[in-house]
């Protein structure tokens, strides 16, 4: 007859594993420590329950100091009182500066206004110098003109050198020819010599004398 072999115990079978891996067995520990303590302050925590928040309202009294504020309103939120407060009407135009609070600096203003003035005078002055050197010019250009008629082109000869004859005298380009005797004496001084015609110059100004 078969003896039947008994079957080894969870405990037997805790310390055959143990034997054979330490370490494992160890975090094993461990784990069921933590888990063993976490259980136990759950326990303690659902039978003391949370203590239940307590508020009350006290009534202002004039012996508090300065500072505390109390608002009573039906039902208790303060913040719908709050809420349901007319806003007062705004009595000035937030858009409009007062100038009264804020004066202008009048020395400023009174020293800049002789300032814009000085810059229109210094333009008309411009102005009126420039119309003077035009119509001294143009005064100039007049004399010119009626003194350097007297000047009389007889014939142009032209070559590798152009030649001309004014006023008898035989001259090419750059040669000084005069009009006039005395103080009148004036000069100019012949710049081109063309076919007919020669160009001279004087302070500037350049004139055309066609040969008649």
């Amino acid at each position: 007859m078969a003896i039947a072999k008994a079957q080894p115990t969870f405990v037997q079978k805790v310390v055959a594993a143990v034997r054979r891996d330490p370490q494992k067995a160890g975090i094993l520990t461990v784990l069921v420590a933590i888990l063993v303590v976490l259980q136990v302050r759950l326990l303690t925590s659902s039978k003391t329950g949370p203590s239940p928040a307590t508020a009350s309202m006290t009534e202002t009294t004039p012996d508090k100091p300065q500072g505390t504020v109390s608002v009573q309103a039906e039902g208790g939120n303060p913040l719908r009182a709050w809420l349901d407060q007319k806003v007062p009407p705004v009595d000035r135009n937030l858009f409009v500066v007062n100038l009264e609070k804020f004066p202008q600096d009048s020395g400023h203003i009174a020293s800049s206004a002789p300032k814009t003035a000085l810059f229109w005078d210094d333009v008309a002055k411009s102005l009126s110098l420039q119309a003077d050197v035009r119509k001294e010019r143009q005064v100039l250009i007049e004399n010119l003109a009626q003194q350097a008629g007297q000047i009389h082109l007889q014939s142009t000869m032209m070559g590798a050198v152009p030649k001309a004859v004014i006023n008898g005298d035989l001259v090419g380009e750059g040669s000084v020819v005069a009009c006039g005797t005395g103080e009148s004496r004036v000069t100019f001084r012949v710049l081109k010599i063309e076919a007919r015609r020669i160009i001279i110059e004087r302070e500037g100004i350049k004139l055309e004398i066609q040969m008649k």
